[in-house]
């Protein structure tokens, strides 16, 4: 495993998978004959750090990939579009980005759009792909018009999606790891919390725990992201406002944490938790968070889709005080939230090798919370939860 000095990230990821990444991408263009991809917005869903394998340190907005049917992928540094009949010539003196880490991929500085329109020509393939194309910004599309370049881009957001959402072995290794730092922060955790205790102590120490646990990165406000809220008897819960309250030993406390692992990809859980037994009714609602889950585990298996699985829960329990638009079941990786998920992707069909987090809420006493959440792994026939930290009410 190897450090980012930029971003204090660390990698253990092959070669190997950022070649099939790679690999994934031509098969891609060959198949709906592209000559050249153009992936606009690259922080969008996780593409930088998926094609290049790390993460970047510059402004979200500054970078985009231009991929020809052939060599090495570009990663162009501030979108710079020269006026240019000929090939774009680097700056002297300019030197390679540090975070250029594996092979395939090349860090420039300006391109033409007469580059793009010679690797069409020399592709001998009729379209230009572009990635987000909905988010083109102005600038970008009057200078692909201005080359006739337009009329041959076609958006191919959606079925390069479907592409991603399929993991490789080493990225489901890379995720289960991930999954299984949730489950030590929360262990630690829950030996660390007592009464007394400020909200806010609490989520530091679980950030200590994910750093010390290593998953890394500068910005752990970023890369540990702690979600804890807490509430006495009755008392309506409250979005935690530094240094947030004093934990009572009636409390509830529910946890959600999305903390970044090895080589950048994400995991997730949640869970609720108490120093003494919970009232009934609160019980009773957690009861029902498990029997919910436990129904959706069974519909994760491939060829279903989300909408499916919504509409069968739904059906099963029409009296559960379901969120309105609430994501409940979607992809993780790179992003916290991926392909396939319900506000982009509800009728894409699961495959065998997605990766996708189950999150579900229920309101209990004047609006708080509770919720719970896992990892599962979609294998031939159905799913495997990632979390071995067990679905039961912690008492603390």
């Amino acid at each position: 495993m190897r450090t980012d000095l930029m971003t204090g990230l660390r990698y253990s990821i092959t070669q190997n998978e950022i070649t099939r990444r790679h690999q994934v991408l031509r098969q891609f263009m060959k198949k709906n004959d592209l000559g050249v991809l153009l992936i606009l917005y690259p922080y969008e869903e996780g593409y930088r750090q998926w094609i290049t394998g790390v993460d970047g340190t510059e402004k979200r907005s500054e970078t985009c990939f231009v991929v020809p049917f052939e060599g090495d992928i570009y990663q162009i540094i501030g979108n710079r579009m020269l006026e240019s009949e000929g090939t774009a010539e680097q700056p002297e003196g300019v030197l390679p980005d540090p975070e250029e880490a594996f092979d395939g991929v090349r860090t420039i500085y300006y391109f033409s759009a007469f580059d793009i329109s010679e690797y069409l020509k020399q592709s001998g393939k009729k379209y230009i792909g572009v990635v987000h194309g909905n988010e083109i910004r102005a600038e970008m599309k009057d200078y692909l018009g201005k080359y006739r370049l337009t009329a041959q881009s076609i958006d191919v957001t959606e079925k390069l999606r479907i592409e991603r959402a399929k993991k490789s072995d080493e990225e489901i290794h890379l995720l289960r790891n991930a999954v299984h730092l949730q489950d030590r922060v929360l262990d630690g955790l829950k030996g660390y919390l007592q009464p007394g205790m400020l909200e806010a102590e609490a989520v530091r120490y679980a950030r200590y725990l994910a750093n010390h646990l290593e998953s890394g990165s500068i910005d752990n406000m970023q890369s540990a992201q702690i979600k804890l809220i807490s509430w006495k008897g009755e008392q309506e819960a409250v979005p935690l406002m530094y240094p947030g309250r004093y934990f009572h030993s009636e409390d509830i406390i529910c946890l959600t944490t999305r903390i970044i692992g090895d080589s950048g990809f994400y995991g997730t859980i949640s869970r609720c938790m108490s120093f003494s037994e919970p009232a009934e009714a609160i019980k009773r609602a957690y009861d029902q968070l498990k029997d919910v889950t436990a129904l959706a585990e069974k519909y994760l298996y491939p060829g279903i889709t989300i909408k499916d699985i919504k509409e069968k829960l739904y059906s099963s329990f029409p009296d559960f005080p379901w969120e309105k638009n609430q994501n409940m079941i979607h992809g993780i990786g790179y992003c916290v939230v991926e392909t396939p998920d319900e506000k982009y992707s509800a009728d894409m069909q699961l495959q065998q090798n997605m990766v996708l987090a189950l999150e579900l809420k229920q309101q209990v006493e004047k609006g708080s919370t509770i919720s719970l959440g896992n990892v599962y792994y979609i294998n031939e026939t159905g799913a495997e939860c990632l979390n071995r930290t067990n679905k039961e009410w912690i008492l603390i």
